[in-house]
């Protein structure tokens, strides 16, 4: 586990572990399984509606 907390500093590292492994079916299930990582995903798209209409408004 701590490779990839080492690694994490790098945002293209996160983003690619983000995107890639949860279509693991493994890891989708322990993912949605932790309650405070099923909240931060089931977030994140009202969180990328309010940036894209903070970029409309201005």
């Amino acid at each position: 586990m701590g490779l990839i907390h080492d690694r994490a500093t790098d945002a293209a590292v996160v983003a690619a572990v983000t995107t890639d492994y949860p279509r693991r079916p493994a890891v989708a299930s322990k993912a949605t399984a932790d309650d405070t990582a099923r909240q931060a995903i089931d977030e994140a798209p009202h969180d990328r509606f309010r940036q894209n209409a903070g970029f409309v408004h201005e």
